[in-house]
């Protein structure tokens, strides 16, 4: 096989490069949940969860209002521009015939 200029084949470059693959995504995350770097299931809800007390001020009533009333439509107006019709066209051939 072809070697590059450090030595490995190009199927020994890729193994290397699917094992620091691995490593990076699955090896290392589970590594850092397993000793604490991470929290896992920090954001999972039990049962008997509550969620934190607000304590600023209370939002007004019209915030969570839909807006919907305030859309306008557009106004349509109708075409007045004259438009060819479309040419006659061959009915389609059934392929499986």
């Amino acid at each position: 096989m072809i070697k590059n200029r450090s030595g490995l084949t190009i199927l020994e470059a890729l193994v290397v490069m699917a094992v620091c693959v691995v490593l990076l995504w699955i090896v290392i995350p589970v590594g850092m949940v397993r000793l604490g770097w991470k929290e896992a299931g920090a954001m999972v809800v039990t049962e008997g969860d509550k969620a934190p007390e607000y304590k600023g001020e209370p939002l007004e009533p019209d915030v969570l209002r839909p807006r919907v009333d305030e859309m306008k439509t557009p106004r349509v107006l109708p075409d007045s521009q004259f438009l060819p019709k479309a040419p006659n066209t061959p009915p389609k051939k059934n392929p499986l015939e």
